[in-house]
């Protein structure tokens, strides 16, 4: 017996991460309110762990929202298993697993229950009032960065659209990861290096989390600021050094620049490697001199990870 969502791995992610909220957003994207020229910018691995305290911090998130509470059935659900294997994209990556869940319990860690699925993200919310700081609260769970649109906000630039509350840039060079080439998969409009293989934590081995779609080291310890403890932020889901000071370059004060949350000395010169002289390439907001040579790990030979747009050993 053949079911439509195995159909939708090849062509239509879109559709079914819409219907059923399937894909989280440590998973997919990361929005970077601001300019539409603004980069998707891709980690390799965690960023700095916070460092390690005698006396622990009191834990500054609240308890889930009604963990327990069963949800509403989606009709027809019930006809489907448990598990619903897809098989891998015309770009490869790995087989990908979807659970079907009745409630919140059913779920691993740092999951919830949403239209019958596991999906990524606590229910942890009802409002943005509850996230904290740089987040905002969409479909009953806290995501990082301030609200930009919806809840009758609008997007003031034209060519963005509204987003999971986040205004985000229409244009890109794909939709889909079959607008890629083969082992690349499409990143909020980019396509990057290395195909989907992963739609949340638990499609991934022990020790890895599901970050923009690809396995990577390091489990996960946060989905926003408010899950670190101490003078600590959440990064690509893991908890780094230091309190969030911004989260677009407006936030910084004089000639300085906000990059992973924090204000860096020296104003812009780049948002994306075009803006940059040719034999350069933009990290950080700066142009470093020598080409991109990759995006993430998976556009390196193998023993070698990318940092700052290069292989490196």
């Amino acid at each position: 017996m053949h079911y439509h969502a195995i159909d939708m791995r090849a062509g239509t992610w879109a559709a079914l991460a819409v219907t059923t909220g399937l894909v989280g957003w440590a998973s997919w994207v990361v929005l970077r309110p601001g300019p539409a020229a603004a980069p998707i910018l891709v980690a390799h691995g965690p960023t700095t762990d916070a460092p390690a305290k005698s006396t622990p911090p009191p834990d500054r998130r609240p308890p889930p929202v009604e963990a327990s509470k069963p949800v509403p059935p989606v009709p027809g659900l019930e006809q489907l298993p448990r598990e619903i294997r897809l098989p891998p994209g015309p770009g490869g990556g790995a087989e990908i697993v979807l659970s079907r869940c009745d409630r919140d319990a059913d779920c691993s860690a740092w999951e919830r229950c949403n239209g019958g699925f596991c999906v990524d993200g606590e229910h942890n919310c009802e409002k943005d009032e509850q996230c904290g700081a740089f987040a905002r609260c969409e479909q009953s769970t806290c995501l990082p960065g301030a609200r930009t649109c919806g809840q009758g906000l609008a997007c003031e630039d034209p060519d963005q659209f509204c987003m999971f509350g986040a205004c985000v840039a229409s244009a890109g060079e794909c939709l889909l990861d079959p607008d890629c080439a083969e082992g690349r998969r499409c990143v909020f409009g980019r396509c990057v290096e290395g195909a989907r293989d992963c739609l949340r934590d638990a499609d991934c081995a022990s020790g890895k989390r599901c970050l923009f779609n690809r396995c990577t080291e390091g489990t996960r310890e946060c989905m926003v600021d408010r899950d670190c403890r101490g003078e600590s932020r959440c990064e690509f889901g893991r908890c780094a050094a230091g309190t969030r000071e911004c989260t677009v370059d407006r936030d910084c004060k004089g000639d300085s620049r906000c990059e992973i949350g924090r204000c860096l000395s020296g104003s812009r010169h780049c948002w994306k490697d075009g803006d940059c002289p040719d034999g350069s390439r933009c990290e950080v907001g700066a142009c470093l001199t020598g080409v991109r040579e990759c995006t993430g790990d998976a556009g390196c030979p193998a023993g070698k990870r990318c940092t700052l747009g290069r292989c490196a050993s």
